[in-house]
C-alpha cells in the first residue's frame, strides 16, 4: 500500500510525459546530522524513492520516515515517537522543478537550485534548493545540503533535551537516476 501511494505521488508530481524523459532512482541517500552542545546526532536513510522528468525538469522524491538508521536504537525511537510522530506523519516529501535552463541530456555538471513544496511533519513550506546535477552517460545524480529549521515544521524540542537535539539540521541529499524502464 506505501508504494502504491508513492507511485501516485510520483506520477502527480511528474505528470504525463515519454518514457526516454522519466528518470527513477535506484540509489538515495539521506542524511540526518544535528549537531547540539550535548549531542550529536546522525541517522541515514537509503529507502527514499524519487523520479526526474528531464524535459520538464521536474522532480519529486518521497521519504519514507520510519526508514532512518541512527547508531543507537533509542535515538531511533526518540526521533520516530516524539519528533517525526511516525505514525502520523509516514513520510517527508519534496516536489520542485530545477530554475536553470541546463540541458540534462548533456554530460557535465551543473550548479543548479530547486524550487518547491518541501513537506516535513505534515507541514509543507515552500524551498528553494542549491545542489549539483551531474549527467554521466546514462546516470543523472542529483547532491544537495541544506538546513531545516525544526520550528518551521512544528517539530517541537522538549526544554528538557534542548541541549541534545539542534534547532537547526544539516539534509545531505544524493540521488543517482537511470532512465525508467517502460512498463512491459
Amino acid at each position: 500500500m506505501k508504494n502504491l501511494f508513492s507511485i501516485i505521488v510520483f506520477v502527480t508530481v511528474i505528470g504525463v510525459a515519454s518514457a526516454q524523459s522519466i528518470y527513477e532512482t535506484d540509489t538515495t541517500y539521506v542524511h540526518f546530522f544535528s549537531d547540539a552542545p550535548l549531542e550529536k546526532i546522525e541517522a541515514k536513510n537509503t529507502k527514499s524513492r524519487s523520479l526526474l522528468n528531464v524535459s520538464k525538469k521536474e522532480m519529486g522524491m518521497v521519504v519514507p520516515n520510519i526508514e532512518f538508521e541512527f547508531e543507537s536504537p533509542l535515538m531511533g525511537e526518540h526521533f520516530n515517537e516524539n519528533y517525526m510522530e511516525t505514525h502520523k506523519y509516514k513520510t517527508s516529501s519534496f516536489k520542485g522543478k530545477i530554475n536553470e535552463d541546463v540541458d540534462l541530456t548533456k554530460e557535465g555538471t551543473y550548479e543548479v537550485t530547486t524550487t518547491g513544496k518541501l513537506n516535513i511533519h505534515g507541514v509543507e513550506q515552500d524551498r528553494t534548493i542549491k545542489g549539483t546535477v551531474t549527467v554521466k552517460g546514462d546516470r543523472i545524480i542529483i547532491d544537495t545540503k541544506f538546513q531545516v529549521k525544526l520550528e518551521d515544521h512544528k517539530i517541537k524540542v522538549p526544554k528538557i533535551v534542548v541541549k541534545n537535539l539542534a534547532e537547526v539540521v544539516d539534509l545531505t541529499i544524493h540521488l543517482e537516476y537511470i532512465p525508467k524502464k517502460p512498463k512491459q
